[in-house]
Parts: C-alpha cells; sequence; structure tokens
C-alpha cells in the first residue's frame, strides 16, 4: 500500500513537527484514522486528501498522549495544586474528526 503523502511533501509544507524517523509510523496511523471518517465512495480531490493526511499526521504527533489516555490532568505539587484544561481522549478523537471534515470540505458526503 503506497502513502498518501510521503516524507518529501512533509517537509516542504509547513508546520512540521514529526521527526523523519518517526514519520512512516505515524503517516500510516492517519491513513488508517482518515479511512474511517472518509469512505470509498466519497470522492475527494487528491490535493484535500493529501491535506488531510498532513494535518492529521501533525494532529496525532502532538496529542499522542492525550489519544493514549495518558494525559496529565492536573498535578498536585506540596499542598499547591496546577490544573491543566486538557482533553479527554473522546474530545481529541472528536477534534480529529472535525478536522478530517474540514479538510475534505464536506459534510454531507454520502447522504443522498
Amino acid at each position: 500500500m503506497s502513502q498518501i503523502i510521503g516524507w518529501e511533501y512533509y517537509v516542504s509544507h509547513f508546520p512540521v513537527v514529526i521527526p523523519e524517523s518517526q514519520f512512516d509510523a505515524v503517516e500510516r496511523q492517519a491513513e488508517v484514522e482518515y479511512r474511517k471518517v472518509v469512505g470509498e465512495y466519497m470522492d475527494i480531490e487528491p490535493e484535500d486528501e493529501k491535506n488531510a493526511v498532513f494535518q492529521i499526521c501533525n494532529f496525532l504527533y502532538t496529542n499522542q498522549a492525550g489519544l493514549s489516555g495518558k494525559a496529565v490532568s492536573s498535578v498536585s505539587n506540596n499542598g499547591y495544586s496546577e490544573s491543566y484544561a486538557l482533553q479527554s481522549k473522546e474530545q481529541l478523537s472528536d477534534a480529529l474528526q472535525e478536522m478530517i471534515y474540514d479538510c475534505i470540505g464536506t459534510r454531507l458526503a454520502g447522504v443522498f
């Protein structure tokens, strides 16, 4: 199975946040997430598809702790509590799905 985007395409766009050594694994995961939302019946422009996978790659890499369910939600430091407004795994998954719809430019594809 060929990749939707390769390393050369990725580094030619901004922002680049994934190290080359981890890119292939993240790109494969991005394609899986993309295919969960975009059905085979949907006619997506190749440039929109590449843009979506590019953005999914960055999203997955920067949110890997939250998506794995291992994100810290609060910290106690000698009686002083610090709270962080991190999103839950479900919120991140919903945000990922919303981002994919935005990238491909459709909301009602396949409804008719």
